[in-house]
């Protein structure tokens, strides 16, 4: 049942601190959500793929019993435990990151996933000051760097229906055989909670979809409409000198809520899925998004993959309609122009950190199709550099030009000026960092905030060169809408919840 042995276990505490036990079960009559319900008091993030038209979709993981973390705190970097005492302090996450593997003393020997165990969190947008000190900003209580690293790991394989129970056992303070004991029972109370039929996740109750002509009743944002109309004409002053060729000029909203963050992301799920769906949960606030964008994947053998996307049409209601609109979408000169800029970035960002001649677009300007939504993807691979850290990558690609524009630092020079506010979690990266020093992220885009009772949503328009400032001003607006439609639908849904009861 177990992947190793006690004579196999006793031989890597011999070695390593931290030893993994997992074994696999048959899942199929269980939901990712169902399991996250069943160890709510417990778990601390779950991460899913729920297009199934995406090639995307795969794994979803569950983390629980978060055990310590990496945040940034004055420009340095700590790994603390679970009490928030600072065990190590370094001046870079890579090292933090090297910091933290050697106090955990973690063996390379997990189960084969994708994500056997590691960390999950985020990188601010702010964060880029990084890799560009010129764009640092003060940061105040925020941090722009969190990561948590949990003890068990649920691995749900979709066209399996197998579950994986991963237990990250700490061998320094027993014997071998007491470690080992207390691993597989651990393994075994989970697999049984599993196959249990305690903890159904309560019914959405179904209610009447929010009114989209009074969507944004109760909606504050940080710019008035004149506001950013002035912004988007002070951005196209920059490009008529020459600054940058685009920015990203972004608004943000807030609402008081009542739901918690698990109805905001059940509900999320339901009215926008997509490739990356992440639902995390920081002592300060949550974070709950519905992201179509990787910004970079970095696998356990160093190769390395972005994929731009820019250029998007509504799914046809015919295959013959579908075919017509990808023809239309790809004949589009404007939006053919900004997927080319994006792809060059990407071969710059991926090029900083590849092996030399490693660099290739493997994949040009091919519509993908998601379940409402076709987008112009491209792939541009890469091989990492034997001197670079996975999460070096991940801090090349970030922040990505979809949401920042070009040339990068320009650009977020001008965002910082212009926007009101921070932005915080969004537009910056969610991401996971395995033990096995494999990376997957996405752009922190189609995302809630949730934070002492309000939900912030924040949504921006790429401005150029004969951008209409209104129009950009409306597509920010269109991009919130579906968050704000999320948290409406959730709050009607809780309200008639507390009536039932």
């Amino acid at each position: 049942m177990f992947n190793m042995t006690i004579e196999a276990f006793r031989k890597e505490a011999e070695k390593y601190q931290k030893v993994p036990v997992s074994a696999s079960v048959i899942a199929d009559t269980k939901t990712p959500i169902q399991l996250f319900y069943m160890f709510d008091d417990d778990a601390s993030f779950i991460l899913e793929s729920k297009d199934p038209a995406s090639p995307w979709s795969n794994y979803s993981f569950i983390g629980l019993s978060p055990g310590y973390a990496i945040t940034d705190h004055h420009g340095r970097f700590q790994f603390k435990d679970r009490a928030g005492n600072v065990l190590t302090d370094d001046e870079t996450f890579e090292k933090a990151w090297k910091s933290a593997l050697n106090y955990l003393s973690v063996s390379p020997n997990g189960p084969d996933i994708p994500f056997p165990g590691g960390a999950v969190g985020y990188v601010s947008f702010e964060g880029y000051h990084y890799e560009e000190p010129a764009t640092r900003v003060e940061s105040g209580e925020e941090h722009d760097v969190a990561m948590i690293f949990c003890e068990t790991i649920l691995a749900y394989h979709h066209s399996k229906e197998e579950l994986t129970v991963i237990h990250w056992q700490d061998t320094s303070q027993q014997s071998a055989e007491k470690a080992y004991a207390q691993s597989t029972a651990k393994v075994e109370e989970v697999i049984k909670t599993i196959q249990s039929e305690q903890a159904r996740p309560p019914s959405l109750v179904p209610v009447a979809s929010p009114e989209q002509n009074t969507l944004f009743d109760g909606v504050r944002s940080n710019f008035t409409k004149t506001a950013f109309m002035e912004a988007v004409e002070k951005v196209k002053t920059y490009i008529a000198q020459g600054d940058v060729f685009q920015t990203v000029l972004s608004q943000r909203f807030e609402l008081p809520v009542q739901s918690d963050g698990l109805t905001l992301y059940r509900v999320l799920r339901k009215v926008n899925p997509s490739p990356y769906l992440y639902y995390i949960r920081f002592h300060d606030q949550e974070v709950i998004g519905s992201s179509p964008e990787r910004l970079i994947k970095v696998d356990a053998d160093r190769s390395l993959e972005v994929h731009p996307i820019a250029g998007t049409r509504k799914r046809g209601r015919t295959d013959e309609e579908d075919q017509m609109l990808a023809k239309e979408l790809l004949a589009d000169e404007k939006e053919r122009a900004e997927h080319l800029m994006l792809v060059d970035l990407a071969r710059n960002d991926v090029g900083r950190v590849s092996e030399y001649g490693s660099v290739n677009v493997s994949s040009f300007m091919k519509i993908s199709y998601f379940s409402y939504v076709m987008h112009i993807i491209s792939k541009v691979t890469g091989k990492l550099s034997e001197d670079k850290h996975p999460f070096e990558a991940l801090f090349a690609a970030h922040p990505a030009g979809t949401v920042s524009g070009a040339p990068k630092v320009r650009a977020v020079e001008i965002i910082q000026e212009l926007e009101k506010t921070r932005r915080g979690v969004y537009s910056g990266a969610i991401a996971y960092c395995g033990f096995n020093d494999a990376v997957d992220s996405c752009i922190a885009i189609r995302t809630i905030i949730l934070k002492n009772k309000t939900a912030y949503i924040q949504a921006g328009a790429g401005v150029v060169q004969d951008s209409d400032p209104e129009s950009e001003w409306l597509e920010t607006r269109n991009k919130a809408s579906a968050l704000i439609y999320a948290i409406k639908t959730a709050e009607e849904s809780f309200s008639e919840e507390v009536l039932k009861r």
